[in-house]
């Protein structure tokens, strides 16, 4: 038995060689946009690091969907990208809310009853 991409081979049948687009190219996955939703999702897991870790996912989701948006036909991943970019912003936004929740409440601008609870 010979092998069959032998070229002293007499045998073996000529393949055309094929000139033309071939296949065309299938999108690949963003590497940016899913740095933005691993980062922004780890945001919500930091506690007060949440403020500056949460919009740097945001950034990245922004720039990521800026690449997707310029060249729709080579990337995916748009919905990590919003995931990053809406996770990015909610969670900080959260937190400071309830920081100032907390000044206020031990302040006493919000009512009596609320800075005595943590004054006990």
């Amino acid at each position: 038995m010979t092998y069959p991409h032998d070229p002293q081979n007499p045998y073996q049948q000529q393949v055309p060689i094929v000139v033309g687009p071939g296949y065309p190219m299938m999108p690949r996955n963003n590497g940016m946009a899913i740095a933005s939703m691993c980062v922004s999702l780890a945001a919500i897991f930091t506690c007060y690091g949440a403020i500056l870790i949460g919009p740097v996912g945001a950034i990245l989701g922004h720039v990521s969907m800026r690449e997707i948006n310029r060249n729709p036909q080579a990337y995916t991943n748009r919905a990590m990208a919003l995931t990053g970019i809406i996770v990015g912003w909610v969670v900080p936004a959260l937190w400071v809310l309830f920081i100032t929740f907390m000044i206020l409440a031990a302040t006493g601008v919000l009512g009596s009853g609320l800075q005595s609870s943590f004054n006990d």
